[in-house]
């Protein structure tokens, strides 16, 4: 509750021996001794009080956040074309390299000219190759073999666009996180088939009001539990303008994530460390009272409660 929030002092001009509660005891007097009230004793003998000395410890806020974690590089691929899924080769959590075919269509697919380029392709190839060894051997001019060169990268460049149609390859070296479709699903062209995400680092976004952005800065260390695990981190981008859409500042922290521990998708609880002072005054939230001069506290000084104006820093919980 309340009672235990902490708050930084950050200005003392006295002692440090402050008055935090008042002693509970009993006011069982002898028989013989005419029985006093509460408020007689006090008023003859003074309010017994318990007397803390203030120490300098450890003090640091932290700004807490609900966000869902993401490979730090993290794409969809879809269809190029409409039809039949002929093949999804690699299953969810798959290691993939870059350009291994992740789904197929059919090399025969309507809308999609691969057998013929394919096949216009392997032709001009083999008349390359031939040409390419009769010019070196003198026996075939240069513009009549420079015709075959031409030919053959036309054709092998329209080979390769009819077979982008057809074999859908991973853009990067990454683990497959989602597949969308079936094989033998028929889909529409630009149907999304497959998530790939680069997740050796991952990167968690979490929305803030105006007042908590002012405290985040970039390189500040965060926290993530996940599966009772906790995560260390670092404040990688903060956001100057709100967006205009969710009405907050984003910030976005990294998580080295190795072992691939941490999973796409996930939403865990992240703590990013605002402030920290190894050597603060700290004291309990309800101990400081408040008048129309300010903040402050009873001090002991002589054996009597003093009170005395302070000025606060931070709150934590």
């Amino acid at each position: 509750g309340n009672n235990m929030r902490m708050i930084e002092l950050v200005k003392l001009p006295f002692s440090l021996a402050l008055i935090v509660g008042l002693m509970v005891f009993s006011a069982c007097g002898s028989e013989k001794k005419e029985a006093r009230s509460m408020s007689t004793i006090q008023a003859e003998e003074g309010m017994p009080v318990k007397v803390q000395v203030l120490q300098k410890r450890y003090f640091h806020k932290d700004l807490g956040f609900f966000a869902k974690f993401r490979g730090i590089q993290e794409t969809t691929e879809g269809s190029k074309i409409g039809g039949r899924v002929d093949k999804i080769n690699y299953s969810v959590g798959a290691f993939v390299q870059k350009g291994t075919v992740i789904a197929q269509f059919p090399e025969d697919a309507v809308g999609a000219g691969y057998e013929a380029a394919k096949s216009a392709y392997e032709n001009s190839k083999k008349n390359y190759e031939r040409g390419k060894a009769l010019l070196e051997a003198g026996e075939m001019s240069q513009s009549n073999f420079d015709g075959l060169e031409t030919k053959y990268l036309v054709d092998k460049s329209t080979f390769d666009k009819q077979r982008q149609l057809i074999f859908i390859d991973a853009p990067f070296d990454g683990t497959i996180t989602e597949i969308k479709v079936n094989e033998k699903d028929n889909v529409p062209e630009k149907t999304p088939l497959f998530t790939i995400a680069r997740l050796n680092t991952v990167v968690a976004k979490i929305w803030a009001t105006e007042s908590e952005i002012k405290q985040i800065k970039k390189g500040m260390k965060a926290a993530a539990k996940s599966e009772d695990k906790e995560f260390t981190g670092i404040v990688s981008e903060v956001a100057i303008t709100a967006d205009p859409k969710n009405q907050a500042f984003y910030a976005e922290i990294e998580f080295a994530n190795p072992n691939l521990e941490l999973k796409s998708g996930v939403t865990a609880e992240i703590k990013i460390r605002v402030y920290e002072n190894q050597q603060a005054l700290v004291i309990r939230r309800n101990l400081i009272a408040e008048d129309e001069n300010g903040k402050y506290v009873f001090v002991e000084n002589n054996s009597t409660a003093v009170k005395k104006y302070v000025s606060v820093g931070l709150e934590s919980d």
